[in-house]
């Protein structure tokens, strides 16, 4: 198997193409456009939310997969958090949300590391690879966010 920095392509390109909605509310944001339900910034909000749940949600998809030796219970309460996370951001005014979900990002990245580097037979150097560029993707675009509502 050779190996990939960013892990099998197809990877790569969902991890990227998951970034383009940050970037596209941001846009709207930055231009003052608005819809009838949301603000750009609420809906970047709302997405960040879901996206950080489902990178709390890999460890659950990893600890389901791992060898039933490995003691997993850490892993699957680990992924529990982000969605909590999440969803506590979703309860918080535009501007704390951002602020809390940039903690989140910043947090489950420093968690995953962890993870790679404690179980990497479950946790995959590629996939933390990956974790890195979203979360540099998602960190930027929430900085930004925070930077047009001041």
């Amino acid at each position: 198997m050779k190996f990939r920095f960013f892990g099998p392509p197809v990877a790569f390109l969902v991890g990227v193409i998951g970034l383009i909605p940050f970037y596209l509310l941001l846009a709207a944001a930055a231009t003052g456009w608005t819809a009838a339900l949301f603000t750009p910034i609420n809906a970047l909000v709302a997405y960040a939310a879901v996206t950080l749940s489902f990178a709390g949600a890999i460890w659950w998809g990893l600890a389901v997969h791992a060898a039933r030796t490995q003691p997993l219970g850490g892993v699957f309460w680990g992924s529990a958090l982000a969605p909590l996370v999440g969803w506590g951001a979703l309860l918080l005014p535009s501007g704390k949300g951002l602020a809390l979900l940039l903690a989140g990002v910043l947090a489950q990245f420093m968690a995953d590391y962890v993870l790679a580097h404690k179980a990497p037979g479950l946790y995959p150097a590629w996939l933390l690879n990956l974790r890195g560029l979203w979360t540099a993707g998602v960190c930027l675009a929430l900085i930004l966010a925070s930077a047009l509502l001041s």
